[in-house]
């Protein structure tokens, strides 16, 4: 007798309390619009739908060997916060942002990536990289009038305004003579900006910036000594670089 009681109140509250329609699910949707100007071998993510169509409390997006902003990265990782997408155009595999309310990404390249980045369209061939963990060094060969010359330089990475990432030369050198400022500024315009946002349907602030021995670091996190309070999918013990 109290079984059939407990079993009847169960089914008076299911009834009288309204369901809250579940999103569809949009992943694959997901999947292709963020593809669309995220280029990976692997994309991760970790969703938490709001209840309307469109909404999420977050996006969460780990991306390994990604194309962001012209660069290659080894890891990268995007968050949205209060993001409303228009479902319309998310079902066609195109993301457009109505709203969100914070946005960070936080990325890491290595030097060997560095040096992919600066072989592509490069008149420098053959680019090998160092750095020091403040400066990056980089040397290779320029074919000048046919004939392979050595060439070798040195610079450093800045934030220009807060999307943009610049590779600024303070020194370049053909067969060890200095080149004069009007040259290194047309090798800069060539390689500049190294990571941009301007085709990008959201666009992250970019407030930190590392150059390490091993890896070269953009960030939304305004303090990198901290760890990645959104960095989530690696299977290394930790994304400080």
């Amino acid at each position: 007798m109290h079984a059939l009681r407990w079993a009847m109140t169960v089914l008076a509250i299911v009834v009288l309390v309204p369901a809250v329609p579940a999103p569809a699910d949009d992943g694959a949707d997901l999947r292709r619009a963020f593809s669309r100007f995220i280029s990976a071998k692997e994309l991760r993510f970790d969703t938490v739908p709001d209840i309307y169509p469109g909404g999420y409390a977050r996006i969460s997006i780990y991306a390994t060997r990604a194309s962001v902003g012209g660069m290659i990265v080894d890891e990268a990782w995007f968050r949205l916060v209060g993001a409303s997408l228009d479902p319309v155009a998310l079902k066609q595999g195109e993301l457009r942002i109505v709203h969100v309310r914070d946005a960070s990404i936080h990325v890491r390249a290595s030097i060997k990536s560095l040096e992919e980045y600066f072989q592509q369209g490069n008149a420098i061939a053959d680019v090998k990289l160092w750095s020091d963990g403040e400066y990056l060094y980089g040397r290779g060969t320029v074919a000048l009038i046919g004939v392979p010359t050595k060439v070798y330089f040195k610079g450093a990475f800045a934030v220009g305004g807060t999307r943009e990432v610049y590779f600024h030369i303070s020194d370049l050198r053909v067969n060890g003579l200095p080149m004069f400022s009007p040259l290194i500024r047309k090798w800069e315009r060539d390689i500049n900006p190294v990571f941009k946002q301007s085709d990008w349907p959201v666009t992250f602030r970019i407030r930190g910036l590392r150059m390490t021995r091993d890896w070269f670091v953009v960030s939304s996190l305004p303090n990198l000594n901290a760890p990645c309070d959104f960095c989530w999918g690696f299977e290394s013990p930790g994304v400080r670089p």
